[in-house]
């Protein structure tokens, strides 16, 4: 068995074993107001979430779900408490999280991973009222299922096709769907607390710590961080193939079979390009998913592994920096990027 494999955001697996750090579109939401540096701080900041007008962002050390206005850059607690971990549904800061990380936004409300309670929450942001969609707070497990017979084993980053959510079960080593109509949870990739590498029917494909996720309703495509490889499945056979990587750490562009990663995370989509959040490379990474290829559109400062968004006309990447506790504002064209929050940073 491997020692200690890696880190992946507040997480760690040992000996196959997940052990917590304590260190832990269209319609825009009424997202409370508060002026410039007034509001809550961020403190690794993971997933990620934009309508083009604001950036939610999962407040993970602080245990908040967070807004950001782009014009005003200013910041807004959307739900729980600052330093108060817990898992009661509610409203507003009466709500309790612990460690959440994945965020997406769907007609209206926030769907959010809260990591640490193995379980799925909802926002909707015009009341800004939350509730467990779906497993059972702070019991974790494989089970498939509805709503809270579900289970989750430190759910990490999530992505959307308006129909359905797709999550990385990280702590399970799956890939897990579930439809927002019926809050009916599946397992659709790798095998529940199996860690591996291998293509094939979800049956038998095997994953290593997946980490990032994002989607076009066709194919679901994975950061499979312990692997340093890119995989993706198709969403009508549920056959996983490997898109890009060699399985090996380094950092190489060029065809996908040739191409390296280093603790690869974040994922997010837009049209046929996959940006690809290569943590440990501190570099934002491009997938042409058409024919595989990759490239490097910037080298950043800080660990930018926890989270991304792109806006919907694919101009501009936001990407959570844990290093600077920061969330910033890249522009696509070019790569350079500037600190959407905190200003002037």
């Amino acid at each position: 068995m491997a020692k200690l494999v890696r880190q992946i955001g507040f997480l760690f697996i040992l000996s196959g074993a997940v052990v917590l750090t304590l260190n832990v579109p269209r319609v825009s939401a009424q997202v409370p107001t508060a002026s410039i540096q007034t509001g809550p701080r961020l403190d690794f900041p993971a997933g990620l979430a934009t309508d083009n007008t604001t950036v939610w962002v999962a407040n993970s050390r602080n245990n908040t779900v967070d807004a950001i206005d782009v014009t005003s850059r200013s910041i807004s607690l959307i739900a729980g408490k600052l330093f108060q971990e817990g898992s009661n549904d509610g409203i507003g800061d009466s709500a309790r999280f612990n460690g959440p990380d994945g965020v997406v936004y769907v007609g209206g409300n926030l769907y959010v991973l809260d990591t640490n309670n193995s379980d799925l929450r909802m926002i909707n942001l015009g009341t800004r009222t939350v509730t467990t969609v779906a497993g059972t707070a702070n019991i974790s497990g494989t089970e498939d299922g509805h709503g809270n017979s579900a289970h989750f084993n430190l759910p990490t980053q999530i992505a959307t096709d308006g129909q359905n959510l797709y999550i990385c079960d990280t702590g399970n080593e799956t890939i897990r769907s579930m439809s927002i109509s019926d809050q009916t949870v599946k397992t659709i990739g790798g095998q529940p607390q199996q860690t591996g590498k291998q293509d094939g029917p979800a049956t038998k494909s095997l994953f290593n710590e997946p980490r990032g996720i994002a989607t076009d309703g066709k194919v679901v495509y994975i950061s499979d961080t312990g692997n340093d490889e890119i995989r993706k499945i198709d969403l009508s056979s549920l056959d996983t193939t490997t898109i890009a990587g060699t399985g090996d750490d380094g950092m190489k562009d060029g065809p996908g079979k040739e191409a390296q990663f280093q603790n690869p995370g974040a994922l997010c989509l837009s049209g046929t390009t996959l940006y690809v959040m290569d943590a440990d490379n501190h570099a934002v990474r491009k997938i042409d998913t058409t024919t595989d290829v990759v490239s490097t559109l910037t080298q950043v400062n800080g660990h930018i592994g926890s989270g991304c968004t792109v806006t919907s006309d694919g101009k501009v990447l936001y990407y959570s920096d844990t290093t600077e506790n920061a969330i910033q504002r890249t522009d696509t064209s070019n790569g350079n990027f500037v600190s959407l929050y905190p200003p002037g940073q």
